[in-house]
């Protein structure tokens, strides 16, 4: 069982790997460094067994779920409290935890990383797994 076309650009959509057509066209443009660690992913399609397929749809699904529910918070933005019920301030916040958490399982499933050349990287929306700078601290 390999997996589709669809669910691969979904994969690469959580992991922040465009899914270009063709990466020549990017180094031509002058982004080769978003293209380095990208081709470790289209190769773990191929590396899979069946039971580690069905561990990437697991963490597919759920990042998926968490998707749809980050979408449907954005609706809730402009209210803090409806008749008795109160929203949850720190909704978003628990809901970009779950999303790190997710990507990096997806991440591990695969044996890649993140793309550490993300502008989410760069702008704290991810974990920054496999980032080329590290934090120091002291």
């Amino acid at each position: 069982m390999a997996f589709e076309p669809s669910e691969k650009a979904r994969i690469k959509h959580f992991l922040a790997y465009p899914d270009w057509v063709a990466l020549a066209q990017s180094i031509h443009l002058g982004y080769p460094s978003a293209s380095q660690p990208a081709y470790l992913v289209d190769d773990a399609f191929h590396r899979m067994s069946a039971g580690g397929e069905s561990s990437v749809r697991t963490d597919l699904c759920e990042l998926e779920d968490i998707e749809a529910q980050k979408r449907d918070a954005r609706s809730r933005y402009k209210a803090r409290k409806l008749g008795a019920l109160e929203t949850n301030p720190d909704e978003q916040r628990m809901l970009d935890r779950d999303m790190t958490y997710w990507s990096l399982r997806l991440a591990s499933d695969l044996g890649v990383v993140t793309n550490p050349y993300a502008a989410s990287s760069y702008m704290g929306l991810t974990s920054g797994a496999g980032t080329t700078n590290a934090v120091v601290n002291g």
